[in-house]
């Protein structure tokens, strides 16, 4: 039997090819899956920040209801803290750090929270002395646009 080098180097070279190919493949994927672990790990933060600021707050506070006269000083904290948080949420998805997933929910729940009376009504009181710019542009945009097409 002869053998023809030209061809077994051929299909060597070809094989090699193939495999770091593969391999190029399989490190941008893992790539993409550490990222997007990352991603997951770091909105998972900002919503931990949010449940502990919503756990302490009255449940009457966030089903509308008015705030107990001895609760007002400790919700309207709670509710400024809620506030920064949210500015932050906002700052974040224009900057590109949260995803349109996260966003449309956040998005939506900052909505709900500010139509709520004690919401309204913090925000109303500090908007004018508290730096809460990217908050307040998704407000003045009745929260039509997305913050992150703001930068483009």
């Amino acid at each position: 039997m002869i053998i023809d080098w030209n061809i077994v180097s051929s299909v060597a070279t070809a094989t090699a090819s193939l495999a770091t190919a593969l391999g190029v493949c399989f490190g941008a994927w893992q790539i993409k899956i550490g990222k997007d672990q990352s991603q997951a790990t770091f909105e998972d933060s900002l919503d931990q920040q949010y449940r502990a600021i919503s756990m302490e707050l009255p449940v009457s506070v966030l089903i509308g209801e008015p705030v107990a006269e001895e609760d007002r000083m400790r919700v309207r904290e709670l509710i400024f803290n809620y506030l920064d948080l949210a500015n932050e949420q906002v700052y974040l998805r224009a900057k590109g750090r949260i995803s349109r997933h996260t966003w449309i929910s956040w998005g939506s729940g900052i909505q709900l929270h500010l139509s709520k009376p004690a919401f309204d009504e913090v925000y109303t009181e500090i908007k004018e002395n508290c730096d809460f710019t990217y908050l307040g542009r998704l407000v003045e945009s009745n929260f039509a646009s997305d913050p992150k097409s703001w930068y483009r």
